[in-house]
């Protein structure tokens, strides 16, 4: 018998008869299994490029060879794959980790960056004040000593009428 294809059920013929089945609803149903065999084939296409991808090492046997692979090493090569998609998937958790923890001290380092920047602008702001109050405070003098020079000018100046 040969190997069954999407081609093959595409182009089967058979012959007609009296009694049987309904020739529009067989060939429907061969349409539904070459659709699905079609997808089946590309996901299999897609899942030897990704073990490729994983696990170069270890070839991908030709589509006609697949049945001639021993169970046994197809269930080494599945354990193989496992093995090397486990150590892709800590790794990556590893990294995923070191970046984490590297992102986690540069927003510290550049939190305290910021505060330290905050708590010199802070300083220099109260000392601004500080030296504000005091400027007032000197000038209050001087204009209460202002106003009690005027309040004694005036007083003088009340004696002369």
């Amino acid at each position: 018998m040969e190997r069954v294809t999407v081609d093959l059920i595409s182009t089967k013929e058979f012959s007609h008869v009296n009694k049987g089945y309904n020739p529009k609803e067989v060939d429907e149903f061969l349409d539904d299994i070459c659709d699905e065999m079609e997808r089946m084939e590309a996901e299999i296409k897609d899942l030897r490029q990704k073990t490729t991808a994983v696990h170069p090492a270890a070839p991908v046997a030709a589509e006609e060879n697949a049945t001639a692979v021993p169970s046994e090493e197809i269930t080494n090569q599945f354990r193989e794959i496992l093995t090397t998609a486990q150590q892709v998937k800590d790794e990556t958790i590893r990294k995923a980790k070191e970046d984490a923890e590297a992102i986690r001290a540069k927003a510290e380092a550049e939190a305290t960056e910021r505060l330290d920047g905050l708590s010199e602008e802070r300083d220099a702001l109260t000392r601004q004040i500080t030296e504000l109050k005091a400027t007032a405070a000197s000038y209050r003098q001087q204009f209460e000593q202002l106003l009690a020079a005027q309040q004694e000018a005036l007083e003088k100046a009340t004696e002369l009428f």
